[in-house]
């Protein structure tokens, strides 16, 4: 099976994800859970060939550690981070209309 590298909208989910959880909202195994469902089904709309450890929960939850390596800058998580995460935590702080259009246009194909 090809592997499916992660996209920016993919990287803005699991951010978004991590902040619900930092914020309460979500405890971090309903969220790992819902974003594994939530990323599995979109590469199935999109036609890709996935299998049980596309975007599982066990994958999702270590992404999560790494994203929250870079997003608490060292305190919490796991490093390293890799480069597509490092670019999503850089549009989050630094470009928060393109992280909230990146946002957006995630949540719209779940819809689809």
């Amino acid at each position: 099976m090809k592997r499916i590298p992660w996209d920016l909208q993919e990287a803005a989910v699991l951010l978004q994800g991590l902040l619900d959880v930092q914020d309460g909202k979500i405890s971090r195994t309903d969220a790992i859970a819902h974003i594994s469902t939530v990323l599995r089904n979109r590469a199935a709309r999109q036609h890709h060939d996935i299998d049980e450890k596309f975007r599982n929960e066990n994958g999702i939850s270590m992404q999560m550690a790494h994203l929250e390596y870079g997003l608490t800058e060292g305190k919490s998580g796991w490093k390293p981070t890799c480069r597509w995460q490092d670019k999503i935590l850089d549009i989050y702080h630094n470009e928060p209309d393109t992280y909230k259009r990146l946002l957006h246009e995630a949540r719209k194909q779940q819809e689809n």
